[in-house]
């Protein structure tokens, strides 16, 4: 870590960590990754233990790149990979605006994959926080094998989510926790000390080696006072004192020199040290030998570094603060004039800045711009100050733009409340700043989960006057985007037609316009209007380009999402992943964690439920970033599915239980989205009752107001096929069945269908039985009737999915098992269809356990089988557990008799070509129109061939020819 430094002392009492290292490297040699955490108190060797994995690192061939933050330049944006990354020749002081942290972070693994790089981070409980996300990022989604990273800090300021990041990795990771020396370790580290000198020191360093090395210049009876001082506790103060000691003890040159490298920082360069000391570079230069000989600072080419941050503390402390105000003020000069870093410069223009000092606002403001999103809550800090110190700040006229940017950094670094105070000083604002404050205001608003004031803030610039008529466009574009929200579907579509006709050629707004007219169009019930208003917005972000877009990233949010309800799959993966290159490049951090809830619904959706879940952590640590307990809801909300269908009832009620008790989310759309998921959750732990309450209530702002929610099709079909579920009260046989883990989710639709005929048939076998039986079964029947009314007309299949699955799960509450597994096939080709195996393997599942309820175990097995294979493939282990049991209690098939006669041998060759043709899905008039035969010929036919089979319906003639007869 260091090349030119004092000889450090032997290393003893630490084998055991030694091993440890040497077991993480070798897994490093043998193409792996490896993490290291080192932790412990100050002075006790976290530093050394990676000075000595530095050194075996470069043995084993890898490139050692090594950072270590600094206790007073915590506000500094990733000053310690500044300098990690120079040996492989990553050059972070080129971010700037045109770069977004997240992008940093990917850009910075590229760099480190497959580079046979061992990164090596000291000190991390100083680390700034975009140091901190960089190192987390690094260890949740580790470089390209061969790599190691290894982090030290002290063990009572540790790093949380760096510490969780590194348990996450299991075997990967190696934790090391030094303890102090004991007698023994101390005899072999000061053999030739006296015996009873070695007892005093042990007892006043506490075994701490680095305490003991400083505990040596003193005489016994400066020990021995130690040793009986009641304040032996706070070593850490007596050390200091004996460092400072040191520090005065040197000449008044060298002291000053010391103080000046306190304050420049660690790697400070000779001359930067000399022009902020005063002095000249040859006294600079006779003081750092003489603080090396003394054992105060390294030496690496032209510049010093303090040997432990407990000297630079020390002189530091010694300085005195009015020195440090100006030694600042001289190290900013000399670094501005010299091209430094423009952070480095901000940090030291920061605490050396005067009112009125206009150069000074200059530079903060330069670096809060640059670092709005790559820092931005070292941005919002610069930015504050420039403000702070602004001359005559009534009469500048940048104000209100510093301002609104002040506003936009505080919102992006989760200070809401401070960014919404910052944004009222803008209402009487010129424009276009007055618009864009108000723009904002309705985020920060969104983000608050304060749905109203976002709409009041927009309405108010609206009627305010004095527009242009592109700004009243793009009001009515943010307006559309609260009706949205507020699931006032009329509302979205009047706002963004009126958008339309005042936006002219500005095509990214008007792609943001259409898209909250398809979103408003498909939840009013018309979804061909909505697929074209979708693709017209589809073809204007397509043709845009990344700049045009970064103010209105959020549009592809709401796009992909109707994208995914209408059944285009792909089209929903490609808006995200445009999202995601936008996002990449610059943007308002409100928008990653929308972006990825969107994509949790996708992923889970496409059955791949690991990564949702995966997904979902990194939205709700997006969230926590941006302070949005709002955002936070709504990754709750479609968590909810993924999680029961891995983990089970129980984990999923866990969730459930946490937005019941926050009463988000606010916006009642997204509460849709919760509300469904809560029930489905319910259903699964046999709580219908629970169910039918949470469908009751479904305003988050109003929860005791028993308001009914179906409106059009994509919102209705789910609300009445759970409510046909509950109604049945079904929950042990769809337990029993798979069924109780069904997962209707309340807006997204898939596409195609199959089967319509054979379903026809299906349906109007299961009525009798269903409606013959109980009056609560008959109310059940009812509402998946109505569900699957609904989705018929809209033409929507994953909706007709969810329809149907309640029908068969009714008709297997109403023992009629062969129609309910009938009902479950055709169920599972129209999930197929819509790109949904899980849900495609749910309704397997149902019909398995019907089928084997009815008696015949061998279909039931095979739906089963199929049901298994399609959970496991998906990630669903939960679903897997279920299935598995119920295939270990199902019955083995019984092995086949002697053939003897077929019923369909008595059909005649017409008969049995017609009952082939309704077996393959024709209706009647396709069998009439095939056959050249009237209808009615074919009717009578029919007729004869369900008397000549015993059977009632088509599907089950079907199933009787698949079964041979």
């Amino acid at each position: 870590m260091s090349p030119h430094r004092t000889t450090a002392p032997p290393l003893v009492g630490r084998a055991a960590q030694l091993e440890q290292l040497d077991r993480a490297l070798a897994a490093v040699a043998g193409g792996g990754f490896a993490a290291v955490e080192v932790c412990g108190e100050p002075g006790i060797g976290k530093t050394r233990m990676l000075d000595e994995l530095a050194r075996r690192a470069t043995a084993a061939g890898l490139t050692v790149c090594g950072g270590r933050a600094t206790e007073f330049e915590q506000e500094v944006p990733f000053a310690m990979y500044a300098e990690a990354l120079e040996p492989v020749g990553a050059d972070l002081r080129a971010m700037g605006s045109e770069v977004d942290r997240y992008r940093i972070y990917s850009g910075i693994r590229r760099v480190l994959d497959g580079a046979a790089v061992a990164l090596l981070l000291d000190d991390l409980h100083w680390a700034d926080q975009p140091s901190l996300e960089l190192t987390e990022y690094l260890l949740r989604k580790p470089p390209r094998p061969p790599a190691l990273v290894a982090v030290a800090f002290r063990g009572s300021q540790a790093p949380a989510r760096v510490v969780d990041a590194v348990a996450h990795l299991g075997p990967a990771a190696t934790r090391i926790s030094l303890s102090l020396l004991g007698q023994d370790e101390l005899a072999a580290l000061l053999p030739l000390v006296p015996e009873r000198r070695r007892a005093l020191i042990l007892r006043a360093s506490r075994g701490n080696p680095l305490y003991v090395q400083a505990l040596l210049r003193l005489g016994d009876d400066a020990l021995a006072t130690l040793v009986t001082d009641d304040s032996l506790a706070d070593s850490e103060g007596h050390i200091l004192t004996g460092l400072a000691a040191e520090i005065t003890a040197l000449a008044e040159p060298a002291r000053r020199v010391a103080h000046a490298a306190a304050v420049v920082g660690d790697h400070a360069a000779i001359d930067l040290v000399a022009h902020v000391a005063r002095q000249p570079i040859d006294t600079v230069v006779e003081a750092v030998d003489q603080m090396y000989r003394r054992g105060l600072v390294d030496v690496d080419a032209a510049q010093l570094r303090f040997r432990h941050p407990l000297v630079r503390a020390a002189a530091h402390q010694l300085a005195g603060p009015a020195w440090r105000i100006t030694a600042h003020a001289r190290a900013a000069d000399h670094l501005r004039a010299h091209g430094a870093p423009l952070q480095v410069v901000a940090h030291h223009t920061e605490r050396s800045a005067r009112p009125g000092d206009g150069t000074a606002a200059e530079v903060l403001i330069e670096a809060g711009l640059a670092f709005a999103y790559g820092a931005p809550a070292q941005a919002g800090r610069w930015l504050g100050a420039a403000l702070r110190i602004l001359p005559d700040p009534g009469k500048l006229r940048e104000r209100p733009t510093v301002l609104l940017q002040y506003a936009r950094v505080l919102g992006l670094s989760g200070d809401l409340e401070r960014s919404r105070e910052v944004l009222r000083e803008l209402r009487d604002a010129d424009e276009p700043v007055r618009t864009e404050a108000a723009v904002f205001g309705a985020v920060v608003a969104r983000l608050r989960g304060d749905i109203d004031e976002a709409a009041d803030l927009l309405d108010a610039e609206l009627h305010g006057g004095r527009l242009r008529p592109a700004a009243i466009g793009k009001l009515h574009v943010e307006l559309a985007a609260i009706a949205a929200l507020r699931d006032d579907d009329a509302g979205a579509i009047w706002h963004a037609e009126r958008a339309l006709d005042l936006l002219g050629d500005r095509p990214t707004l008007v792609a943001a316009a259409q898209t909250l007219r398809a979103f408003g169009t498909l939840y009013a019930g018309d979804p061909e209007a909505a697929r074209r208003h979708a693709a017209t917005a589809t073809r204007l972000a397509d043709a845009a380009g990344d700049a045009a877009l970064r103010p209105h990233v959020e549009l592809f949010g709401p796009l992909a999402w109707v994208h995914m309800q209408l059944g285009d799959l792909a089209a929903a993966d490609q808006q995200l992943d445009r999202a995601d290159d936008v996002i990449g490049s610059v943007r308002q951090s409100s928008a990653t964690p929308y972006m990825l809830v969107v994509r949790v619904a996708l992923l889970t959706r496409q059955g791949r439920l690991a990564e949702a879940v995966q997904v979902a952590e990194e939205a709700a640590e997006a969230a926590t970033r941006v302070g949005s307990a709002e955002m936070a809801a709504m990754v709750d909300a479609v968590l909810v599915r993924p999680l029961l269908w891995t983990a089970g009832p129980k984990a999923a009620l866990a969730v459930a239980d946490r937005l019941v008790a926050t009463g988000r989310p606010r916006s009642r759309m997204w509460w849709r989205v919760a509300q469904v998921n809560l029930a489905v959750a319910h259903l699964a732990a046999r709580d219908p009752q629970s169910c039918l309450a949470v469908l009751a209530h479904p305003d988050p702002t109003a929860p005791s107001a028993g308001v009914g929610w179906p409106a059009g099709p994509p919102t209705a079909v789910p609300w009445h096929a759970l409510r046909a579920l509950a109604l049945a009260d079904d929950a042990p046989a769809l337990v029993d069945a798979g069924g109780a883990v069904w997962a209707g989710a309340p807006d997204w639709a898939g596409e195609g269908g199959a089967g319509a005929a054979a379903e026809e048939a299906a349906r109007e076998a299961a009525v009798a039985g269903a409606t013959a039986s109980s009056p609560v079964i008959a109310g059940g029947w009812r509402e998946a009737e109505r569900a699957a009314t609904l989705a018929e007309g809209a033409g929507l299949a994953y909706e007709l999915g969810l329809a149907g699955y309640a029908q068969a799960a009714v008709a297997m509450r109403a023992h009629r098992h062969a129609d309910a597994a009938a009902l479950a096939v055709v169920v599972a080709a129209r999930f197929a269809a819509a790109g949904a195996p899980v849900e495609e393997a749910l309704a397997l599942h149902l019909a398995g356990r019907a089928y084997t309820r009815g008696g015949r175990h061998q279909r039931g097995k095979q739906a089963l089988t199929r049901a298994a294979t399609a959970y496991e493939a998906c990630g669903a282990t939960w679903l897997s557990s279920v299935v598995d049991r119920h295939l270990g209690t199902a019955a083995p098939p019984v092995p086949p008799a002697t053939p003897g006669p077929r019923p369909t041998d008595a059909l005649s060759a017409r008969e049995r070509e017609i009952a082939s043709l309704v077996a393959a899905g024709l209706s009647n008039q396709e069998i009439a129109s095939q056959l050249f035969l009237s209808r009615r010929t074919v009717e009578s036919h029919l007729s004869r061939i369900f008397a000549k089979l015993g059977v009632r319906s088509r599907t089950a003639m079907a199933n009787r020819l698949a079964d041979g007869g």
